[in-house]
Protein backbone atom coordinates (compact mmCIF):
# COMPACT_ATOMS: atom_id res chain seq x y z
CA UNK A 1 0.00 0.00 0.00
CA UNK A 2 1.12 3.51 -0.76
CA UNK A 3 0.50 5.12 2.64
CA UNK A 4 2.08 4.61 6.03
CA UNK A 5 0.11 2.96 8.81
CA UNK A 6 -1.96 6.11 9.41
CA UNK A 7 -1.66 8.25 6.30
CA UNK A 8 -3.18 7.54 2.93
CA UNK A 9 -1.83 8.89 -0.34
CA UNK A 10 -4.73 10.41 -2.27
CA UNK A 11 -4.88 11.59 -5.88
CA UNK A 12 -7.32 14.45 -6.51
CA UNK A 13 -8.43 15.03 -10.12
CA UNK A 14 -10.16 18.43 -10.33
CA UNK A 15 -10.00 21.03 -13.11
CA UNK A 16 -11.22 23.96 -10.99
CA UNK A 17 -8.24 25.68 -9.34
CA UNK A 18 -10.54 26.94 -6.60
CA UNK A 19 -12.06 23.55 -5.77
CA UNK A 20 -8.68 21.84 -6.13
CA UNK A 21 -6.97 24.18 -3.67
CA UNK A 22 -9.68 23.77 -1.07
CA UNK A 23 -9.95 19.98 -1.45
CA UNK A 24 -6.19 19.65 -1.02
CA UNK A 25 -6.41 21.66 2.19
CA UNK A 26 -9.26 19.43 3.39
CA UNK A 27 -7.28 16.26 2.67
CA UNK A 28 -4.29 17.70 4.56
CA UNK A 29 -6.56 18.67 7.45
CA UNK A 30 -7.89 15.09 7.54
CA UNK A 31 -4.30 13.95 8.09
CA UNK A 32 -3.48 12.47 4.68
CA UNK A 33 -1.04 13.17 1.84
CA UNK A 34 -2.38 14.45 -1.46
CA UNK A 35 -1.32 14.78 -5.09
CA UNK A 36 -3.39 16.49 -7.76
CA UNK A 37 -4.25 16.32 -11.45
CA UNK A 38 -5.78 19.21 -13.37
CA UNK A 39 -7.65 17.11 -15.95
CA UNK A 40 -8.65 13.57 -16.81
CA UNK A 41 -5.63 12.82 -18.97
CA UNK A 42 -3.22 13.88 -16.23
CA UNK A 43 -5.22 11.81 -13.74
CA UNK A 44 -4.78 8.67 -15.88
CA UNK A 45 -1.05 9.29 -16.25
CA UNK A 46 -0.52 9.80 -12.52
CA UNK A 47 -2.81 6.95 -11.45
CA UNK A 48 -0.95 4.50 -13.68
CA UNK A 49 2.58 5.66 -12.87
CA UNK A 50 2.33 6.21 -9.09
CA UNK A 51 0.87 4.22 -6.22
CA UNK A 52 -2.17 5.77 -4.51
CA UNK A 53 -4.53 4.48 -1.84
CA UNK A 54 -7.51 6.47 -3.15
CA UNK A 55 -8.48 8.61 -6.15
CA UNK A 56 -10.99 11.47 -5.92
CA UNK A 57 -12.27 12.08 -9.46
CA UNK A 58 -14.25 15.11 -10.65
CA UNK A 59 -16.75 13.72 -13.14
CA UNK A 60 -17.09 16.80 -15.33
CA UNK A 61 -13.77 17.92 -16.79
CA UNK A 62 -12.92 19.24 -20.26
CA UNK A 63 -11.31 16.81 -22.68
CA UNK A 64 -11.22 13.45 -20.93
CA UNK A 65 -13.99 13.57 -18.32
CA UNK A 66 -13.98 11.72 -15.02
CA UNK A 67 -15.93 8.68 -16.19
CA UNK A 68 -13.71 8.17 -19.24
CA UNK A 69 -10.60 8.66 -17.11
CA UNK A 70 -11.82 6.06 -14.62
CA UNK A 71 -12.48 3.57 -17.42
CA UNK A 72 -9.00 4.12 -18.84
CA UNK A 73 -7.41 3.70 -15.39
CA UNK A 74 -9.25 0.39 -14.99
CA UNK A 75 -8.30 -0.73 -18.51
CA UNK A 76 -4.64 -0.28 -17.61
CA UNK A 77 -5.01 -2.63 -14.66
CA UNK A 78 -5.07 -0.14 -11.77
CA UNK A 79 -7.40 -1.24 -8.97
CA UNK A 80 -7.13 1.85 -6.75
CA UNK A 81 -10.55 2.79 -5.33
CA UNK A 82 -12.05 5.76 -7.19
CA UNK A 83 -14.57 8.14 -5.62
CA UNK A 84 -16.59 10.36 -7.98
CA UNK A 85 -17.00 14.08 -7.25
CA UNK A 86 -20.09 15.50 -8.93
CA UNK A 87 -22.61 18.29 -8.61
CA UNK A 88 -25.33 15.84 -9.64
CA UNK A 89 -26.41 12.57 -8.06
CA UNK A 90 -24.93 9.53 -9.84
CA UNK A 91 -26.72 6.21 -9.78
CA UNK A 92 -25.00 3.03 -8.65
CA UNK A 93 -25.32 1.48 -12.12
CA UNK A 94 -23.41 4.36 -13.67
CA UNK A 95 -20.74 4.25 -10.96
CA UNK A 96 -20.30 0.51 -11.51
CA UNK A 97 -20.06 0.98 -15.27
CA UNK A 98 -17.06 3.26 -14.76
CA UNK A 99 -15.46 1.07 -12.09
CA UNK A 100 -16.09 3.76 -9.47
CA UNK A 101 -16.67 2.64 -5.89
CA UNK A 102 -18.31 5.65 -4.23
CA UNK A 103 -19.41 9.25 -4.82
CA UNK A 104 -19.46 12.62 -3.06
CA UNK A 105 -21.89 15.40 -3.96
CA UNK A 106 -20.29 18.78 -4.69
CA UNK A 107 -19.67 21.36 -3.35
CA UNK A 108 -17.35 19.29 -1.23
CA UNK A 109 -17.56 19.50 2.56
CA UNK A 110 -14.81 18.45 4.92
CA UNK A 111 -17.22 16.28 6.90
CA UNK A 112 -18.31 14.26 3.87
CA UNK A 113 -14.74 13.98 2.63
CA UNK A 114 -13.61 12.74 6.03
CA UNK A 115 -16.42 10.16 6.08
CA UNK A 116 -15.55 8.69 2.69
CA UNK A 117 -11.80 8.72 3.31
CA UNK A 118 -12.27 7.07 6.73
CA UNK A 119 -14.38 4.34 5.13
CA UNK A 120 -11.62 3.60 2.64
CA UNK A 121 -9.02 3.75 5.42
CA UNK A 122 -10.80 0.86 7.11
CA UNK A 123 -11.27 -1.04 3.85
CA UNK A 124 -7.56 -0.73 3.01
CA UNK A 125 -6.34 -1.57 6.50
CA UNK A 126 -5.15 1.93 7.41
CA UNK A 127 -5.79 3.30 10.86
CA UNK A 128 -7.64 6.65 10.66
CA UNK A 129 -5.17 9.52 10.58
CA UNK A 130 -5.29 12.23 13.20
CA UNK A 131 -6.75 15.40 11.76
CA UNK A 132 -4.80 18.62 11.84
CA UNK A 133 -6.11 21.80 13.38
CA UNK A 134 -7.06 24.72 11.18
CA UNK A 135 -7.69 28.31 12.09
CA UNK A 136 -11.45 28.14 12.45
CA UNK A 137 -13.65 31.19 12.41
CA UNK A 138 -17.18 31.56 13.74
CA UNK A 139 -20.02 31.99 11.30
CA UNK A 140 -20.69 35.67 10.60
CA UNK A 141 -23.34 37.01 12.94
CA UNK A 142 -25.38 40.14 12.56
CA UNK A 143 -23.93 40.81 9.11
CA UNK A 144 -25.76 43.20 6.80
CA UNK A 145 -24.28 41.50 3.74
CA UNK A 146 -26.65 41.34 0.79
CA UNK A 147 -26.92 37.58 0.37
CA UNK A 148 -28.13 38.05 -3.19
CA UNK A 149 -24.62 39.21 -4.06
CA UNK A 150 -22.56 37.30 -1.51
CA UNK A 151 -23.75 34.63 0.93
CA UNK A 152 -20.88 34.87 3.38
CA UNK A 153 -22.21 32.12 5.65
CA UNK A 154 -22.30 29.59 2.80
CA UNK A 155 -18.86 30.68 1.59
CA UNK A 156 -17.36 30.29 5.06
CA UNK A 157 -18.85 26.80 5.36
CA UNK A 158 -17.27 25.93 2.00
CA UNK A 159 -13.92 27.11 3.37
CA UNK A 160 -14.26 24.83 6.39
CA UNK A 161 -14.95 27.74 8.73
CA UNK A 162 -11.46 29.13 8.08
CA UNK A 163 -11.53 32.86 7.33
CA UNK A 164 -7.97 32.85 5.98
CA UNK A 165 -8.80 30.08 3.53
CA UNK A 166 -11.96 31.95 2.51
CA UNK A 167 -9.94 35.07 1.70
CA UNK A 168 -7.61 32.97 -0.46
CA UNK A 169 -10.58 31.38 -2.23
CA UNK A 170 -12.18 34.75 -2.94
CA UNK A 171 -8.92 36.04 -4.44
CA UNK A 172 -8.68 32.96 -6.66
CA UNK A 173 -12.29 33.33 -7.77
CA UNK A 174 -11.96 37.05 -8.46
CA UNK A 175 -8.74 36.52 -10.38
CA UNK A 176 -9.82 33.54 -12.47
CA UNK A 177 -13.50 33.95 -13.22
CA UNK A 178 -13.00 36.86 -15.60
CA UNK A 179 -10.81 34.60 -17.76
CA UNK A 180 -13.39 31.82 -17.55
CA UNK A 181 -16.11 34.24 -18.70
CA UNK A 182 -13.89 35.25 -21.63
CA UNK A 183 -13.50 31.56 -22.57
CA UNK A 184 -17.26 31.17 -22.33
CA UNK A 185 -17.82 34.21 -24.54
CA UNK A 186 -15.39 32.84 -27.13
CA UNK A 187 -17.17 29.49 -27.17
CA UNK A 188 -20.57 31.15 -27.59
CA UNK A 189 -19.23 33.36 -30.39
CA UNK A 190 -17.85 30.27 -32.16
CA UNK A 191 -21.13 28.40 -31.68
CA UNK A 192 -19.32 25.68 -29.74
CA UNK A 193 -21.99 24.68 -27.23
CA UNK A 194 -19.92 21.84 -25.80
CA UNK A 195 -17.19 24.27 -24.73
CA UNK A 196 -19.83 26.75 -23.59
CA UNK A 197 -21.43 24.04 -21.45
CA UNK A 198 -18.06 23.16 -19.92
CA UNK A 199 -17.10 26.78 -19.21
CA UNK A 200 -20.47 27.73 -17.72
CA UNK A 201 -20.48 24.56 -15.59
CA UNK A 202 -17.15 25.56 -14.06
CA UNK A 203 -18.30 29.14 -13.38
CA UNK A 204 -21.59 28.11 -11.80
CA UNK A 205 -19.93 25.49 -9.58
CA UNK A 206 -17.32 27.88 -8.21
CA UNK A 207 -19.87 30.68 -7.80
CA UNK A 208 -22.23 28.43 -5.86
CA UNK A 209 -19.44 27.24 -3.59
CA UNK A 210 -18.41 30.80 -2.75
CA UNK A 211 -21.91 32.18 -2.26
CA UNK A 212 -21.83 34.40 -5.37
CA UNK A 213 -25.53 33.78 -5.86
CA UNK A 214 -26.30 36.14 -8.76
CA UNK A 215 -23.26 34.89 -10.68
CA UNK A 216 -24.33 31.31 -9.96
CA UNK A 217 -27.91 31.78 -11.15
CA UNK A 218 -26.92 33.47 -14.41
CA UNK A 219 -24.18 30.92 -15.13
CA UNK A 220 -26.67 28.12 -14.43
CA UNK A 221 -29.10 29.64 -16.95
CA UNK A 222 -26.35 29.81 -19.56
CA UNK A 223 -25.38 26.22 -18.77
CA UNK A 224 -28.94 25.02 -19.34
CA UNK A 225 -29.15 26.99 -22.59
CA UNK A 226 -25.84 25.51 -23.78
CA UNK A 227 -27.07 22.00 -23.01
CA UNK A 228 -30.02 22.53 -25.33
CA UNK A 229 -27.92 24.20 -28.02
CA UNK A 230 -29.39 27.66 -27.42
CA UNK A 231 -26.53 29.84 -28.61
CA UNK A 232 -28.82 32.84 -28.94
CA UNK A 233 -30.01 32.59 -25.36
CA UNK A 234 -26.41 32.17 -24.18
CA UNK A 235 -25.47 35.39 -25.99
CA UNK A 236 -28.40 37.23 -24.40
CA UNK A 237 -27.35 36.19 -20.90
CA UNK A 238 -23.62 36.85 -21.25
CA UNK A 239 -23.76 40.62 -20.47
CA UNK A 240 -25.73 39.86 -17.30
CA UNK A 241 -23.08 37.37 -16.23
CA UNK A 242 -20.32 39.94 -16.73
CA UNK A 243 -22.34 42.52 -14.79
CA UNK A 244 -23.10 40.12 -11.93
CA UNK A 245 -19.46 39.15 -11.65
CA UNK A 246 -18.30 42.79 -11.62
CA UNK A 247 -20.86 43.55 -8.92
CA UNK A 248 -19.52 40.65 -6.86
CA UNK A 249 -15.91 41.82 -7.27
CA UNK A 250 -16.84 45.36 -6.28
CA UNK A 251 -18.69 44.08 -3.23
CA UNK A 252 -15.79 41.88 -2.13
CA UNK A 253 -13.36 44.75 -2.70
CA UNK A 254 -15.35 47.02 -0.40
CA UNK A 255 -15.60 44.20 2.16
CA UNK A 256 -11.79 44.16 2.48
Amino acid sequence: MAGTQNKMKILLAEDSALSRKLALKMIEHCGHDADSAEDGRQAVEKACSCSYDLILMDMFMPGLDGGEAALEIRSKGASTPIVALSGDLIGQDELSRYGITDSILKPLSEGELARVVAAHCKASGHAPAEAGHGQAAPSPAGSQVSQDIFDEKAALEFAGGNSTVLSEMLMLFAGGTGKNIDRLASAISDGDMQKAKSASHLIKGEAKSLGALKVYRTAAEINEAAKSGGAGRCSELLPSLRSDFQEFKDFIGKRG
